[in-house]
């Protein structure tokens, strides 16, 4: 690691608290996702300081880490105005109110963000935060977007590559220049420069691409949930794929090397801690004990972490995380 913020590290990025709290191998920690509020919270719970109070709770709580979404535009059509603020400057908000929990992006649309200007703030949260930062990274899938930038939704694949090969130059090199396809960068660099060699960079959905190239170019993938099958061999997938890429980094029990696996999980925690489930979407209506199970079992097929969504609840979010946070989380805590 380096102290200085103009010169580039050798340390290992999962090393870095934010990471070191979220994930190991053989374990599963949980997050939430941005905005805490529920179908029983009022207009008020989207104020900042109403959010941030909230995230104190979840920190409290044991949380892993808590996740804010990149969307640049409201579209109606998607029935879900998302994030509101930016979350570069929502999340470096909620650094200045927690002190330990890690927080993340789930995740940046790179190909409509301007790699360097991705880099350069990636970069500073990585810094403002004291290394809690996870970057988690998307291809988006929002048509009304691509167009307002300008930008054809069917080459964001190739736009995801080209950016993610030019945010790792900028934050890995120092002074060294770089062209690609929308400019070239000559006689200048980047700063800050991440604390450690590259800010933890995770994987967020398919991103457009194969999963050896997830697996080759981000230090962990959080994908969506699936039938268990299906998610049992989506995990087999994804540690063949890290093993053949060769990284480096923590060994896992095996002695292979470990990148962690997480999925996503919308719930409605019922009033009756022993409902079983029943779908919603990308979900369950679940009672609490029965959620437990599900979570353990989740572990045992390798998934690491698991980002809790709380909108289709029907409870006030303080009265769900603090169910969780007493009955669930000690089950499944951050790792520091």
């Amino acid at each position: 690691m380096t102290d200085s913020p103009c010169t580039r590290s050798d340390g290992d990025p999962r090393e870095l608290p934010g990471f070191r709290r979220t994930y190991a191998p053989g374990r599963l920690t949980l997050g939430l996702g941005f905005p805490l509020r529920t179908g029983a919270d009022g207009d008020e719970i989207c104020d900042a300081d109403a959010q941030a109070q909230v995230a104190q709770a979840a920190e409290a709580g044991g949380f892993a880490a808590l996740y804010a979404r990149d969307i640049p535009l409201r579209v109606p059509s998607f029935g879900d105005v998302g994030q509101v603020y930016d979350p570069w400057v929502f999340l470096t908000y909620m650094a200045a109110h927690t002190s330990r929990i890690a927080l993340g992006t789930a995740g940046i649309v790179l190909p409509v963000r301007h790699p360097l200007h991705v880099a350069k703030s990636a970069a500073s949260l990585d810094r403002l935060s004291g290394g809690r930062f996870l970057l988690g990274l998307a291809s988006g899938d929002r048509p009304e977007e691509f167009r307002a930038f300008g930008l054809e939704q069917g080459g964001r694949g190739e736009r995801f590559r080209e950016n993610v090969r030019v945010l790792t130059h900028a934050m890995t090199t120092e002074m060294r220049g770089i062209r690609w396809s929308a400019g070239w960068m000559h006689s200048a660099d980047v700063v800050p420069k991440p604390s450690a060699s590259s800010v933890p960079t995770i994987m967020i959905g398919s991103c457009q691409q194969s999963v050896a190239y997830l697996a080759a170019h981000g230090d962990g993938w959080m994908t969506y949930p699936r039938d268990f099958d299906a998610q049992r061999r989506t995990v087999v997938r994804w540690r063949e794929m890290v093993a053949a890429a060769g990284a480096t980094g923590d060994d896992g029990d095996d002695g292979e090397v470990f990148k962690p696996f997480a999925q996503s999980l919308q719930i409605d925690l019922a009033d009756d801690p022993d409902e079983t489930a029943s779908p919603i979407n990308f979900g369950f209506r679940i009672g609490r004990r029965r959620l437990v199970d599900h979570l353990e079992d989740l572990r045992g097929i390798g998934v690491n972490h698991v980002q809790l969504g709380l909108g289709a609840c029907r409870r006030p979010v303080r009265e769900v995380i603090d169910e969780l946070a007493e009955h669930v989380v000690p089950r499944f805590p951050s790792l520091d």
